[in-house]
């Protein structure tokens, strides 16, 4: 595979016949921030749309080892495509080209005055209507792939999903914190054996722009697009209601001060998901070790959320905004959690914001 930099990617380009040579000539590349995983370039094409290349590292950029097949940009691409067809219009970019011997393909570029929605929510930017749109999203994409044959018999295989989460997350945690090792290995295996509908898996405030363009009844509202789709698959959904939950859990953390504000926008985006009418499916039954699991649905999310805040802290791709007061506080709720489940989502937000309140005396 030829590794490419914005030294090296107009000449790939111009060799393999995307771009003239005339047009080479004044085409420049820059790197784009954000992620571990893989390379991600955009290209600027004097006269023309910019796009972007994106091409897969097997080893990660994080400071423990972590490795993945590169192979699984491919599985990027076919989720691109599902959700393509199951979105509105300009949720995700279109795909222009790939490469399999190189593992790249390229993408339409987002306008460059878009917003990485993460930089909003470290700044303390809590937009309840955000939330909501992305509930509905989501739900969206749950119902729209749910039950679908043809789509679990291609994305069935999750082998990508456990390198890059079940196994730096959860069994990363699971061998170091031997008293939550039970219930973490009790989660990988209802999520195995789940499935249900596509799971983005990495449905993440990073990987949601915001573009300043689009008009509503209520006036000017950003428009909103998705990328970063690697771990991909045909799985549990439970696991992305989790995951998205958990970083806005630990922003509302960091910004405890307005966890009220930051509350109020979680409990919008779980409001419109659940008034889509979906409930993610309830774990199948069980038996290890002669005992039967059978969680209801909200406790399993719940699991879930609690062992992504967790891994956050003590996995393997950690954040970096979280004071160790802060990441002290996560690992104590998150034990409180996973050895006693609350009963209701909306019950782990009331714990969060009243042990917030009294960190805050606010």
């Amino acid at each position: 595979m030829l590794e490419l930099g914005p030294d090296n990617l107009i000449d790939y380009l111009r060799d393999t016949g995307r771009l003239s040579p005339a047009i080479a000539l004044r085409s420049s590349a820059e790197v784009l921030s954000g992620g571990v995983s893989n390379v991600v370039m955009r290209v600027s094409v004097p006269g023309e749309e910019d796009f972007v290349v994106k091409q897969s590292r097997a080893q990660l950029r994080t400071q423990a080892a972590w490795f993945s097949q590169p192979e699984r940009i491919w599985r990027e691409r076919d989720v691109l495509d599902v959700l393509s067809r199951v979105t509105p219009p300009s949720l995700v970019p279109k795909l222009l080209f790939e490469d399999r011997d190189n593992f790249l393909f390229a993408m339409e570029a987002i306008p460059r005055e878009h917003i990485v929605w993460k930089s909003s929510l470290l700044n303390g930017e809590a937009d309840v209507s955000i939330g909501h749109r992305l509930g509905e999203t989501l739900a969206t994409i749950h119902a729209g792939t749910m039950g679908d044959s043809d789509l679990r018999q291609r994305l069935d295989d999750r082998t990508i999903f456990d390198e890059l989460r079940l196994d730096p997350f959860y069994r990363f945690v699971a061998e170091r914190q031997p008293e939550l090792r039970p219930a973490l290995e009790r989660l990988i295996d209802e999520t195995m054996a789940t499935s249900v509908c596509l799971v983005l898996g990495d449905f993440s405030p990073k990987n949601i722009l915001l573009v300043p363009s689009e008009s509503s009844s209520d006036g000017e509202r950003p428009r909103l697009v998705l990328v970063d789709f690697e771990t991909g698959h045909f799985g549990d959904p439970a696991f992305d209601l989790g995951f998205f939950l958990s970083h806005l859990l630990l922003k509302t953390i960091k910004h405890a001060r307005r966890a009220d504000f930051f509350l109020d926008m979680v409990r919008a985006f779980w409001s419109a998901y659940r008034g889509s009418g979906l409930q993610p499916a309830r774990p199948l039954d069980l038996t290890k070790a002669g005992q039967v699991a059978n969680l209801p649905h909200e406790q399993h999310i719940v699991s879930h959320l609690a062992a992504c805040m967790l891994a956050r802290v003590d996995g393997k791709s950690t954040v970096d905004y979280l004071t160790s007061e802060a990441q002290s506080l996560v690992r104590e709720i998150t034990r409180d959690w996973l050895l006693t489940l609350p009963d209701r989502v909306d019950s782990a937000f009331t714990d969060l914001q009243r042990r917030l309140n009294a960190v805050c005396s606010c």
